[in-house]
């Protein structure tokens, strides 16, 4: 506070002791400094400074419902940039009520549902609250999609058809309608999306039985024009296309500007199971019988005693013993009961696999002028020179086929042939220069810059000047003239003293006010500034103490 009283006095004292033209001056000067301030923060160049949302995407849907509210309550001070509504920064609440009162907040997700369930009414029908569920759910599910990067418009209607017969059966059907941003029109990869989350949305609907509608380009996806078949084949065919390639450009980064292009042939066979049974070469015994049988026959011999007596008529039979004929047999049998090895073989082959991949990489032509040139470096002082068409036609076949050596390595064998590297394909192209933009001068950014600020350049230029005149003013008042006391003209002795006496009481009033903080460093400092008028005091007061 002390600090600030010495301030105020002093500023008192320059104001009393200034002329009436120049306290007018002053005072003018204070009016245009203020002046400048409130118009500086308080211009047109701050009208649109801060978001309506503090920096939220706002849906060009959403906008219209808010621009409705603005002009409903006679708010037109905004500025609309793509998605974002710029609007002055002391008229923030006025622009939230003016959205609060006409209902334009954007919705959030699950608002319309949280609606239709705190809606709900005892004594309403089920078919009522069935639908009307219905309709919050198809709201939702059109404000996620609006979501959607590159979707400016979305809606989505859903239907459920009950089939009689028995068992009953429900059929669900959907469609969706959207429009993307500008004049572009959506992909399969966005229609399948969209697709799948409308169907895992609502139980029982599959994704066959979605339609998706693009209002750009009118033509409408259902379930029976795409081929599953041919989606997997693309998905699958971009998915190795793009892992070949980022391998492949990552092993080849230390060329600069190399282009790296993949193409992939797949199998078309989606699933193929194969079984085989395998026998063994030898078989194995497993049970082994063996028979041996031996037969013995003794059979004796036919006829009379030989002679003419035993022949003779009316003689009496007489049995002779003969010898007997003696046979005999063996017989053996042996049986094995063996089996062979058998072998079942199960195998399943992936689907959509790779067949055939093909590569081909551009390299730039001055690449090959760099290498001779580091591998060439001119003497210093010398003028760099030009390589000779031969060399570098050497230097290129070299790199070419380490880059082949390179990214073979990297793809699927295939079977040998002629060519080392069928799948590889290097070729040269020349650099062509991109014309550049160029830059704007600096007169023109400047022009630009002050165009665009010159409230606030001439705002702080005024002040400049107020400060310079008023520091002028105050250094010109405060150079007084210094009076030499050392020289003094004759005057009677009791004029003298009248003038020392004054002298000494204007100088006293002076500096010994009610705010001086100490005699005796009053004294000092008056010794320190002005001796010769230290020393009268002094002795005046010692002559007047005497």
């Amino acid at each position: 506070m002390d600090f600030l009283n010495k301030a105020f006095e002093q500023i008192k004292d320059l104001f009393l002791s200034m002329t009436p033209g120049s306290r007018i001056i002053a005072g003018l000067l204070v009016v245009v400094i203020i002046a400048s301030f409130a118009f500086l923060f308080q211009g047109s160049m701050f009208e649109h400074d801060t978001s309506l949302l503090s920096g939220s995407a706002i849906d060009p849907a959403d906008q219209k419902a808010i621009l409705a509210a603005f002009a409903a309550e006679a708010l037109d001070d905004y500025k609309v940039e793509g998605s974002q509504i710029f609007i002055p920064r002391g008229k923030r609440a006025e622009y939230v009520a003016a959205m609060v009162k006409h209902n334009a907040i954007p919705p959030e997700f699950h608002e319309s549902m949280e609606a239709a369930v705190e809606n709900a009414n005892p004594f309403e029908s089920e078919q009522h609250r069935s639908d009307r569920q219905k309709v919050a759910k198809e709201k939702d599910l059109a404000l996620v999609l609006r979501k959607m990067r590159g979707i400016e418009f979305a809606s989505v209607h859903y239907d459920i058809e009950d089939k009689g017969g028995f068992p009953r059966r429900k059929v669900y059907t959907a469609s969706v309608v959207v429009r993307p941003l500008g004049s572009e029109e959506i992909d399969q990869s966005l229609v399948r999306s969209i697709r799948n989350y409308v169907a895992y949305s609502i139980a029982g609907l599959s994704p066959e039985h979605v339609s998706v509608t693009d209002l750009n380009s009118r033509r409408t996806f259902s379930g029976d024009i795409e081929s599953p078949a041919e989606d997997a084949y693309a998905a699958r065919k971009q998915f190795f296309e793009s892992a070949w390639q980022d391998k492949i450009a990552a092993a080849l980064n230390y060329i600069d500007g190399v282009n790296v292009t993949v193409n992939v042939e797949l199998d078309r066979k989606m699933n193929q199971r194969e079984e085989r049974l395998e026998h063994g070469a030898r078989p194995v015994a497993l049970l082994t019988s063996a028979e041996k049988r031996t037969e013995m026959n003794k059979v004796p011999r036919e006829g009379g005693r030989p002679g003419l007596a035993a022949q003779a008529p009316n003689q009496q039979a007489e049995l002779t013993s003969a010898p007997a004929r003696e046979s005999s047999m063996e017989e053996s049998r042996e049986e094995t009961a063996s089996v062979t090895d058998k072998t079942l073989v199960l195998t399943e082959t992936a689907s959509l696999t790779p067949q055939q991949v093909r590569v081909v990489v551009t390299v730039p032509q001055d690449y090959y002028e760099n290498i001779w040139n580091k591998q060439n470096p001119p003497a210093v002082g010398a003028t760099a020179t030009k390589p000779d068409p031969g060399v570098l036609k050497k230097i290129e076949e070299e790199v070419k086929k380490s880059i082949e050596s390179q990214v073979v390595t990297l793809l699927p064998p295939q079977p040998a042939g002629d060519d080392p590297y069928p799948q590889v394909h290097v070729t040269s192209v020349t650099r062509t220069d991109v014309a550049q933009t160029p830059e704007p001068a600096l007169a023109d950014t400047a022009l630009v810059w002050l165009g665009s600020n010159w409230q606030t350049v001439g705002m702080i230029g005024v002040g400049l000047i107020a400060l310079m005149m008023l520091r002028s003013m105050v250094n010109s008042k405060s150079e007084e003239p210094k009076v030499d006391h050392g020289i003094r003209l004759a005057t009677p002795p009791h004029e003298e003293e009248e003038e020392d006496e004054a002298d000494v009481a204007g100088m006293l009033k002076k500096r010994f006010t009610k705010n001086s903080p100490n005699l005796k460093d009053e004294l000092i400092e008056m010794v320190r500034e002005d001796p010769d008028t230290a020393a009268g005091i002094l002795k005046n007061w010692i002559s007047a103490a005497s």
